[in-house]
């Protein structure tokens, strides 16, 4: 997929509809501007939401932290 854009005199420029649909970029997404040499590559950050189950299935073993014993007041 490639597409043009015409930077405006601010700095502007309009992401393709297509593109932004492809990568799930709407408003108040986050996206990462990279300088790769001479390239500029335009990234969107995931949303905390897309690593949720990320590990299922996974045997992470006994990770549960110890709990605190309980604790008297006076």
């Amino acid at each position: 997929m490639q597409s043009e854009a015409i930077v405006s005199s601010k700095g502007q420029v309009t992401l393709p509809a297509a593109m932004r649909a492809k990568l799930g970029i709407g408003p108040g997404s986050h996206i990462q501007f990279v300088l790769r040499g001479k390239e500029l590559v335009i990234k969107p950050e995931l949303p905390m939401s897309a690593y949720r189950g990320i590990l299922k299935g996974y045997d992470l073993g006994d990770i549960e932290p110890e709990k605190e014993p309980d604790r008297e007041f006076e």
